[in-house]
């Protein structure tokens, strides 16, 4: 299967996603996971042309954005001149973590192998704060464990929210909640889809 990357179909998909989100529960679940947050700085991890960060600036939160593909962020920072933007990958380096009260990683983590995602998620828990909230979205299966997918853009897997639940609860965190939606037809909506929020609690000694 032919899978060009992001760069190569950067403005297909701006064109084909022109709104933030493609359906009301996940602006629920993102918007649930604002209210969770104990305070407004979040990174936005994977942001791609910017809108979901510009949702979250909307509501008051003090975002930066994170995106590995030059011509997404380009995008992005041409749409939403004010946000602040910044060229990178999961691994967030340069990023003071400790200073976030929460990290949104949206249909991005589904792009690293499943072992890289446990490393991210182990890295990240022990750079943030207490009391600092996850969100992680992907797309879902019903079959037990992590499976790879035909994504049109680049290499995916898709997780069974008991086994992304084990992979955040391994990394230190812990689960708050999950929403899962069910395939309805669409071309954009195959899968089952989970939204999986954590929170990294404080560590009592």
């Amino acid at each position: 299967m032919d899978q060009p990357g992001y760069d190569a179909l950067a403005q297909l998909y701006a064109d084909t996603f022109p709104d933030a989100f493609t359906s009301s529960l996940e602006r629920a679940a993102v918007d649930a996971f604002l209210g969770s947050l104990p305070g407004p700085r979040i990174v936005d991890v994977g942001c791609g042309i910017g809108h979901v960060a510009a949702h979250i600036a909307e509501r008051g939160g003090t975002v930066v954005g994170v995106e590995p593909s030059p011509n997404m962020l380009a995008l992005a920072r041409a749409a939403h001149p004010g946000l602040d933007l910044r060229a990178g990958d999961a691994g967030l380096a340069g990023l003071e973590l400790g200073g976030f009260d929460g990290a949104l990683a949206r249909y991005s983590l589904i792009h690293l192998p499943p072992d890289e995602v446990r490393a991210v998620l182990r890295d990240w828990h022990a750079r943030l704060p207490d009391g600092a909230v996850l969100l992680v979205a992907t797309q879902s299966t019903d079959d037990p464990g992590v499976h790879p997918f035909d994504h049109a853009v680049a290499p995916a897997w898709r997780w069974h929210p008991d086994a992304l639940a084990e992979a955040v609860t391994d990394a230190g965190f812990a689960e708050q909640w999950r929403l899962i939606s069910r395939p309805d037809g669409m071309a954009h909506h195959r899968f089952p889809e989970l939204h999986l929020a954590a929170r990294k609690q404080r560590e009592i000694l």
